[in-house]
Formats: structure tokens, C-alpha cells, sequence
């Protein structure tokens, strides 16, 4: 949006990380992230009973074993029997309730993602402007995409985590009930485990912040370099702009590396312990069966249990890597949707009733950086039906007046009325329904030419669509194109003329028909023959409406009722064009410049 584009003294992204964000944040995260299953409580049901009674069925294998082993020394071939079809029953029941387990589980997993990105996005459009003048896209599109996905991952394998904790509980006490010394000797090696785990975890959630900040400032610079490759190509800044890219992404795999180093040595450390658990279950083990004070089948079943209590723990060491990332993600996803817009309603707002069209400014100052007003004292009135011409030299604080009449920002001090009312005692949509906006660059979406001219209301009728078409003088040209109105737009309007694209954006105005009409006349880039046709078309569209005209052209200039010149963050002329070139001031320089080089 050509709005906003002033400087900072610093461009701090709100979504730049904080080095602090740690674990605490995690409880936080998953407790957050359990609130989007409310409504799928019977799904949540379904994947919690099946995945009890899958684990179940898992943990009793071992068991099984152990009988089996028992009926074949005492030679008891019936039972054995029985036990087979046991044995295949319980396969089955594993087999059905893992699978609905699973399925339930991807569905619930991709319901919160789509719950979570619909909201993502409802949110970045509600953000005040200051949210998007601070953040780069590539680092909010990160938020969207990358963060998301990583939750993906973990919402469709890492819920596991819950299936491996049962598993690792139903093994416990089926230990402790088969031999509770032998169970003991297993567990021995479980503090070890968690000293390291603990030491581990440190570094492991700094890494993984740091991969999901470097994946953000790559992306950032992915999309800055793609959105401005004509400056770069222009200015013979690849080279440069290579070496600045190439570095984010070496930063980008160092933290990868990182990462995965850390990840990587904690499978063989889990390994490492299983193998010690079990040569000391087989040693003790071994000598209480050669004395005669255990079934040979209770060891083997020992031995079974500890690769399948073992298996849980690994899988849990690598979830717990998955959980990480996961939770870091999800901490910078809430930090998005807890950033509050600026610009809100307040409690007591009132639809704005229609309005004529009377807008003053009482005593005016704004500054989007604290200390540096960009307007100051600002006291002006326009009637409704009159057209108003903002003149001024860049950077002289024109945009900002469009801006706050459409209260993309705040007064700093004073305030803004409409008809009397304060701007800021109004819902901001009702607001915008009665101001349209055009701007100097016309920004058209992908779609069809008759989706983008009734963009602003929706419920407008072809025939409206046309009439408005018409009134701009757009008509003749689309109905030159292959499929007229029906005619798909390239992104931004891609395969239009600059001019074409301005008087749709006109046509898109005419159709919403608002008392107020903003206009940012930029006709610099246009040739004379098309200048021709949005003069006429200006008219048509000013006609009968208050309007205010950032103005670039003479001819706009004298067509208005009133101009008003800023300068230094202040009104320093206002009157008719023929007062002010009367009056030998700054206006009259400027449109003497104009006059020559025009």
C-alpha cells in the first residue's frame, strides 16, 4: 500500500525472537493447542479408547510369550493351542484399533492446523498497519507456513506421545508383577537416563529456536528479493544481494546442523542403556533360572519387555526433539495471534450513520515515531461535495492526512471528525464503507475483471459492474479483450496497461459509490491519450462527492474547489487555485516547476 511509507529510526520486527522465549513457554503452548480439540470431542474420544486398548494389546505380546514358553516345557499342547487363537485375536484387536487410533488422529491434527491458519490470517488482516510497517512479509509468511507445518508434524505423529507413555506404563506394571526384583534391576538404569535428558534439553530448545528464526529471516529475504528483483536488476545489485542471502542461509543450515547434531546423540544413548538394562536382566536373571527360582519363560518374557520398554523411550527422545520444535513453533504462532491491533474499536462504538461528507481536523499532530511529528497542528475543513487537492513536495506529510482520515492510524493528539463525529467513536468498518480509496499504484487481485471491480461490495449486480465500467470509460477496452468481463487478471493486474489498471480501480470505487472518495492521483507513468480518458473519468467519479486528491497533475489541481498546500508537517496555504498563484507563495513555485517541466 503506498500509505505508509515512512521511515524508522530502526526497523525492529515484532517478529524478530527474543533470546528468552524458554521452556516455560510449553505448558502454555499445550495446554492453548488442547483448546482447539473442544469441539471434536468425540473424535478425541475415539482416538483415546483405541489407543488404550491398542497398547494393551501390545504389552500383552510379551506375555503371551512367557505362557507359551511355560505350556511347551510342561509339554501341555492343548493350552497351547488355545493360546494360538489367542495370540490371533489379539493381533486383530491391535490391528483395528491402531488403525481407527490413526485416523483419528490425522483428522483431528489437520482440523487444528486449518482452525489455526484460518485464524492466522483473519488476524494479519485485522493488524494495525504500524504491525506491517515493522514485520517483513517473508518473516509473517514464515508464521503462516513454516510454524504450522512444524505443528503439522507433530500433531499428526507426535500425539503418539501419549500411545508410548501408556505403553510405558502398562510395561511397568506388568514387571513388577511377573518379578518385582528383576523389575527393579530393569529399572535401574532409568535415573541415568533422565540426568542426561535434562542436560540435553537445555541446548536442545535454544537450537531449535534459533532454526525456526533463521528459516523466518530466509524467507524474509526470499520474498524482499523476488518482490523487488526490477530495483535489483536496475540497480546491478545481485551480486551484492547474493552474498547478503547466502549468508542468512549459511546461517540457516549452521542451526540446522546444529540442531541435528543434538538430535542426533540421544537415539544411541537410549540404545546404549536398553543394551545395559538387558545383559543385566539375562546375568541376574539367568542365575535365578539355573536356581531353580524362575520360569525360564518369565526371562525370555523380561528380555522381550525390555526392547519393548525401550522402544517408547526412544521413540519419546525423538519425539521430544519433534516436541521442541513444536513448541517453539507454537509459541511464535500464539505470540502472532496475541499481538493486539493498534487501531481498535472502542466498547461503545457506533455504526457511523450515512454521512454528507463534512470532515475537519481540530488541531492535528501525528508522529509515527515518538519525538518526530510528521504533522503538527493540522486545523482544516471540507465541505461536503467539495473537492480538496493536497500540495506539497514528498515526504511533506500528504499520505499521512489520507491515512488517518481512514484511521489506518491514530491522532496523536486532537481529532478527526465526520459530520461531527469523531472518528474514533465509530466502528472502523462502517467507516470504510463510506471512504473509498484509491490509490496511485491500483492494486488488483488475482481473479476475474468483474471480481475485482466488485471487490468493495460484493452484492453489486453485473449490470452495475458494467454501468460503473462505463461511467470510467473502462468498458470499451474490456469488451476489446478475449472474454470481456469474464478476463482473468495476472497477479496485480499483470497483463493491463498502468492506465487500464487505473480506471478499473475507479470502476471499483463508482460501484462501492461513497459519500467520501480518497484519491492518490499518481498519472506520471501514463501516456497523454490515456491521460486523457482518467481526467475524464475523474471527473465523473469526484462528481457530487466530497473528495480529497493528493494531487501530481495541473490539470487535477484546476478542477478542484480548494487547494491546501503542506510543507514541514504543516498547512502553510490553502485557497482557491487562483488565490494561491495570486499569493506568489510555495504553491506558485510549484506550479511554475510543474508549468516547465510540464
Amino acid at each position: 500500500m503506498h500509505y505508509h511509507h515512512h521511515s524508522y529510526d530502526s526497523k525492529t520486527s515484532v517478529l524478530d525472537e527474543k533470546e528468552g522465549l524458554g521452556k516455560v513457554y510449553a505448558p502454555q503452548v499445550t495446554i492453548r493447542l488442547l483448546s482447539y480439540l473442544k469441539p471434536y470431542k468425540l473424535q478425541v474420544a475415539t482416538a483415546v479408547v483405541t489407543m488404550i486398548v491398542f497398547t494393551l494389546t501390545s504389552v500383552a505380546v510379551p506375555w503371551l510369550v512367557s505362557q507359551a514358553i511355560g505350556y511347551i516345557t510342561r509339554g501341555d499342547l492343548n493350552r497351547l493351542y488355545w493360546l494360538m487363537l489367542l495370540f490371533l485375536a489379539n493381533a486383530l484387536l491391535g490391528w483395528v484399533t491402531n488403525y481407527i487410533q490413526l485416523r483419528a488422529m490425522a483428522h483431528l491434527g489437520q482440523k487444528v492446523l486449518l482452525t489455526l491458519r484460518t485464524q492466522l490470517f483473519d488476524h494479519l488482516q485485522c493488524l494495525s498497519l504500524s504491525f506491517h510497517d515493522r514485520n517483513e512479509v517473508g518473516r509473517i509468511m514464515s508464521r503462516v507456513q513454516n510454524d504450522v507445518i512444524q505443528l503439522q508434524e507433530f500433531l499428526t505423529s507426535g500425539i503418539l506421545i501419549l500411545g508410548d507413555l501408556l505403553t510405558l506404563g502398562g510395561i511397568i506394571v506388568v514387571l513388577f508383577l511377573m518379578d518385582i526384583q528383576l523389575a527393579l534391576i530393569t529399572l535401574a538404569v532409568l535415573p541415568l537416563l533422565f540426568l542426561i535428558m535434562g542436560y540435553w534439553q537445555r541446548f536442545a530448545w535454544r537450537a531449535f529456536m534459533r532454526v525456526r528464526r533463521t528459516i523466518a529471516a530466509v524467507n524474509a529475504g526470499l520474498e524482499e528479493n523476488i518482490s523487488g528483483v526490477r530495483v535489483i536488476q536496475s540497480l546491478v545489485r545481485e551480486d551484492v544481494n547474493f552474498q547478503h542471502f547466502n549468508k542468512t542461509n549459511q546461517d540457516h543450515l549452521k542451526a540446522n546442523l546444529q540442531a541435528n547434531r543434538l538430535s542426533s546423540a540421544v537415539v544411541p544413548t537410549v540404545e546404549f542403556l536398553s543394551w545395559v538394562a538387558t545383559a543385566l536382566v539375562i546375568v541376574f536373571g539367568g542365575a535365578q533360572v539355573l536356581d531353580g527360582d524362575l520360569e525360564i519363560g518369565v526371562l525370555v518374557a523380561f528380555a522381550l519387555y525390555i526392547q519393548r520398554f525401550f522402544d517408547p523411550i526412544r521413540n519419546l527422545t525423538m519425539q521430544y526433539a519433534e516436541l521442541q520444535r513444536a513448541m517453539a513453533s507454537g509459541t511464535r504462532i500464539f505470540e502472532v495471534l496475541d499481538t493486539q491491533p493498534d487501531i481498535q474499536d472502542a466498547p461503545d462504538a457506533i455504526e457511523l450513520p450515512h454521512i454528507k461528507g463534512d470532515i475537519r481536523f481540530h488541531n492535528v499532530s501525528f508522529s509515527y515515531v515518538k519525538g518526530i511529528e510528521v504533522l503538527k497542528d493540522i486545523n482544516l475543513c471540507i465541505s461536503p461535495g467539495e473537492t480538496v487537492a493536497l500540495v506539497g513536495p514528498t515526504g511533506a506529510g500528504k499520505s499521512t492526512l489520507i491515512s488517518l482520515i481512514l484511521r489506518l492510524y491514530d491522532v496523536s493528539r486532537g481529532k478527526i471528525t465526520i459530520d461531527g463525529i469523531d472518528i474514533r467513536r465509530v466502528k472502523r468498518r462502517s467507516l470504510g464503507r463510506q471512504v473509498a480509496v484509491v490509490l496511485q499504484d491500483p492494486f488488483l487481485f488475482s481473479g476475474t475483471i468483474k471480481d475485482n471491480i466488485r471487490y468493495g461490495r460484493l452484492e453489486a449486480t453485473d449490470e452495475e459492474i458494467r454501468e460503473a465500467a462505463k461511467a470510467v470509460g473502462a468498458h470499451d477496452f474490456i469488451q476489446r479483450l478475449e472474454k470481456g468481463y469474464e478476463t482473468r487478471l495476472q497477479e496485480r493486474g499483470g497483463n493491463l496497461s498502468v492506465g487500464q489498471r487505473q480506471l478499473i480501480s475507479f470502476a471499483r470505487a463508482l460501484v462501492v459509490n461513497p459519500p467520501v472518495l480518497i484519491l492518490d492521483e499518481a498519472t506520471a507513468n501514463i501516456d497523454t491519450q490515456a491521460e486523457v480518458m482518467i481526467q475524464q473519468a475523474l471527473k465523473r467519479l469526484l462528481q457530487g462527492r466530497t473528495s480529497i486528491v493528493i494531487a501530481h497533475r495541473l490539470s487535477t489541481v484546476r478542477d478542484a474547489h480548494r487547494i491546501v498546500v503542506v510543507e514541514g508537517a504543516r498547512i502553510v496555504e490553502e485557497g482557491t487555485p487562483q488565490e494561491l498563484l495570486e499569493r506568489r507563495g510555495l504553491y506558485a513555485r510549484l506550479y511554475t516547476m510543474s508549468y516547465r517541466t510540464g
